[in-house]
């Protein structure tokens, strides 16, 4: 009687813990053509690239998908190894530090003032099922903002979208499409920027 007691709480232990499958995390990675620019407006000056703006969950690295519009659920094996929101900052500073558009280009962090400040806030960032089910797309969707720091004046604003239609229909194929999304959104903001320089 003594041994059936601790083995049957042993049972009852491991019965009810539940195991939780180890989630994938995703990364993306931009690929656009960047063209060395040797003479703009711009050449002298600096820009600050701050930190993106976005709602609460575009803040996570949960991966979020939508069903019939309006029905939204976390990927449960899947997972950002950034936020959103950090993902555009991030490329948005590396696409423009190589465009050689300013004379510097300064991420958030940095206490140096700067000529311009870019402010970006992601609007949309989810993958989107619909059909039941049966196909699938992303939306990524950034609005850009170009400021004089000097003056706290808005130099230029607009909004880039972009919609992939997803091949896997899975978070594997989501990646791959919010990659080929992001890069449209950067070379779109690349050449956008490039003509507030002129």
């Amino acid at each position: 009687m003594k041994l059936i007691l601790p083995i049957l709480l042993v049972f009852i232990f491991f019965g009810c813990a539940t195991k939780v499958p180890i989630a994938t995390k995703y990364k993306l990675d931009s690929e656009i053509n960047t063209k060395k620019i040797q003479d703009s407006k711009c050449s002298k000056e600096s820009l600050k690239v701050l930190q993106s703006f976005s709602s609460s969950m575009l803040m996570s690295q949960k991966m979020y998908y939508v069903e019939d519009n309006n029905k939204i659920y976390p990927y449960s094996e899947a997972m950002w190894g950034d936020s959103p929101n950090k993902i555009v900052s991030k490329h948005l500073f590396e696409m423009l530090r190589e465009s050689n558009l300013f004379y510097a280009v300064i991420n958030s962090k940095s206490r140096i003032k700067t000529s311009w400040l870019l402010e970006s806030k992601v609007e949309d960032f989810m993958q989107y099922y619909e059909n039941n089910l049966s196909s699938s797309y992303v939306k990524v969707t950034v609005d850009l903002t170009l400021i004089d720091s000097k003056t706290s004046q808005i130099v230029a604003t607009n909004v880039f979208r972009s919609k992939i239609k997803v091949d896997t229909l899975n978070a594997q194929g989501g990646v791959e499409a919010f990659n080929t999304a992001l890069n449209e959104i950067l070379n779109d903001s690349s050449l956008w920027i490039y003509k507030q320089c002129q």
